[in-house]
């Protein structure tokens, strides 16, 4: 790099979770306060985002997330071969989901 060249900066969560991955990705805006509640709904179903980013597991499932730029991303990185990977994302979402919707009626901005 050039001594004056910006530094480039990743566009997107999928060039963050390791630039070429492909495969699919959970992807779900959220503000700070909305995070704060997934982060505690996830936890009473067992799974523990520590931080805002790391990996989770449970069951045999394991998963890469990210929270950054007002969006929370998680790829599975590992499943049991018996659960189908729409099932998983289906559950992860219908969570999260669910925290957004708690926070909204609450009066996030």
């Amino acid at each position: 790099m050039h001594l004056y060249q910006k530094a480039r900066i990743p566009q997107t969560l999928g060039q963050i979770f390791g630039g070429l991955y492909t495969g699919r990705m959970i992807e779900i805006p959220m503000s700070e306060t909305q995070f704060a509640a997934a982060t505690r709904r996830l936890r009473t179903n067992g799974i523990e985002l520590a931080g805002t980013t790391g990996t989770l597991t449970k069951d045999g499932v394991t998963a890469e997330y990210l929270y950054a730029g007002g969006k929370l991303a998680i790829k599975i990185v590992d499943h049991p071969f018996f659960l189908p990977l729409s099932l998983i994302e289906s559950k992860l979402l219908s969570y999260l989901e669910q925290s957004v919707a708690y926070d909204a009626t609450k009066g996030e901005p």
